[in-house]
């Protein structure tokens, strides 16, 4: 296995790139090295990925690797994705560690290995990488013991690696290899207590580094992900879940101006989670109509299990304070009026609520604002064996009218009433999530 994959580093060409139409799609005149196709160890391209604005200083790195980069900062603030996204659209293979406290510097090498009934070499990540090319990725590296990061001292000097172990081996590093470093610390060790493990680095090895300090995205950057990522989610919820998340981190890490204390809860909120709460926000959404809040719901399992009892009780409280108590998901409009996408996410809505219908008695209710005053309204409910209609201008009483089985669709009521809704969507009129049960 591993002998196709080299044969696949072996064939990768350098190649130079205009690092402008790599990284943002206009010309820069600026050129950067990759290589000319993707390999196994490339990582995938994610088109929806959004870089952080630290990610120019990955790119400077790049493009002229005088010295190995080390990347800090908070968890889940997306150092090891903004690594691996650039290198991605490099075209270049990466070799990806993670630092433990059992961590050998034999683990980056290589070992001897039983093939065919003879002792072969199997070479480690940080062997491929300087052979071949790559970047080697040692994630959590403040959790690493300093003296196996001080045995990468020559590598990262430039000099080559010596593998006694399979005959006194000589690898000079490629000239395409790169080594990058994450870590929660900037290797100084952990004043705050809030990332048990990490260990004060030898400073020696850290002077070799240029540093790059990475925090959580702005919060316009995180709307925007989140609306690219989840559309069905409402530009207002999307700006509520950012809100929530800043507050939560003040809380982890101290205010931006140092005013509060870091560690006042021992949990943080990061861009990870916040995907995660949000995704579980629109998967956890039919339990609105049983009178459970979806927001808080995913929340728990997202993030709020993870803390101690008080500090849940802060979130949900914090909860209560942001979110509305009754949270639903409307369908996202554009201000002109109604796009064709809510008009879909409607249709679609109704349409499953119908295929396994939580009541006995569905009840639709119906909007078409002509302006921000005035509109219509159009409720269609079932009672047993009748479908009733009522519709009329908002503000008004209106006219209802009785419908007996006999006179709908398949002698079905709700089949009826189905029908009749998503002709109305048609004409522009917007579901009222939060007065309909299905």
């Amino acid at each position: 296995m591993q002998n196709t994959l080299i044969s696949e580093l072996e064939a990768l060409q350098p190649t130079a790139l205009d690092a402008g139409l790599v990284f943002s799609g206009k010309e820069s005149g600026r050129l950067i090295q990759g290589y000319d196709k993707p390999s196994a160890y490339t990582p995938a391209v994610n088109p929806d990925y959004i870089f952080h604005e630290a990610g120019r200083d990955i790119v400077v790195w790049l493009m002229n690797p005088a010295d190995p980069l080390y990347v800090f900062g908070p968890t889940g603030c997306g150092k090891t994705s903004c690594i691996k996204q650039l290198a991605a659209r490099l075209n270049y293979p990466v070799f990806e560690v993670t630092g433990h406290g059992r961590l050998e510097f034999a683990d980056l090498v290589g070992h001897l290995a039983v093939k065919d009934g003879n002792m072969v070499f199997e070479y480690g990540p940080l062997a491929l990488a300087m052979r071949y090319g790559g970047l080697l990725l040692l994630n959590e590296i403040d959790i690493t013991p300093p003296d196996v990061a001080a045995g990468l001292n020559s590598v990262l000097d430039g000099s080559p690696l010596c593998i006694a172990e399979n005959g006194g081996e000589l690898i000079v590093p490629h000239p395409m290899f790169r080594f990058a470093a994450t870590a929660n610390t900037n290797g100084g060790g952990d004043e705050t207590g809030l990332y048990q493990g990490t260990q004060r680095q030898n400073i020696a090895w850290l002077d070799r580094f240029m540093l790059c300090e990475l925090s959580y995205p702005q919060p316009e950057v995180e709307k925007s992900l989140l609306a690219k990522l989840f559309p069905v989610l409402p530009e207002e919820l999307c700006a509520k879940l950012v809100d929530f998340a800043g507050e939560v981190r003040e809380q982890f890490m101290g205010d931006k101006e140092g005013k509060g204390l870091a560690g006042a809860i021992e949990i943080t909120l990061s861009t990870r989670t916040l995907l995660r709460w949000a995704e579980l926000t629109v998967r956890f959404q039919p339990l609105a109509h049983q009178g459970i809040q979806p927001v808080t719901y995913a929340l728990d399992r997202a993030l709020g299990y993870r803390a101690c009892r008080e500090t849940r009780a802060m979130l949900h409280e914090l909860t209560q304070r942001i979110f509305p108590q009754e949270c639903h998901i409307e369908p996202r409009q554009k201000r002109a009026g109604h796009s064709a996408s809510s008009e879909s996410d409607d249709a679609a809505f109704i349409t499953a609520g119908f295929r396994a219908l939580t009541t006995t008695h569905p009840y639709i209710v119906l909007e078409h604002k002509h302006t921000s005053h005035t509109g219509k309204f159009w409720k269609g409910s079932i009672n047993p064996g009748v479908l009733t209609l009522h519709w009329g201008k908002l503000g008004a009483s209106g006219q209802t009218r009785l419908f007996p089985a006999t006179e709908c669709k398949d002698g079905d009521p709700a089949k009826e009433l189905l029908a009749r809704a998503l002709g109305k969507i048609k004409k522009g009129y917007v579901l009222n999530r939060q007065k309909s049960t299905m």
